[in-house]
């Protein structure tokens, strides 16, 4: 897993994490409740190894 993970807040107060990997492939997991940000970035964490924060999913390159 070279590429890290993109953390993002979502509507309504959630937070996602997207992973795409080196096929195109995505990987989308989303939290919800008052600590759904933390879950957010432990999961990133745990599951990927490394992340970056993004203010949005404009901010989120897709694949080419």
């Amino acid at each position: 897993m070279t590429k890290p993970a993109m953390v993002f807040e979502d509507r309504g107060g959630q937070w996602g994490v997207e992973w795409f990997d080196d096929d195109g492939r995505c990987e989308l997991k989303i939290f919800k409740g008052s600590d759904a940000h933390r879950q957010a970035l432990q999961y990133a964490m745990q599951r990927y190894g490394h992340f970056k924060e993004v203010q949005s999913l404009g901010e989120i390159a897709l694949p080419r």
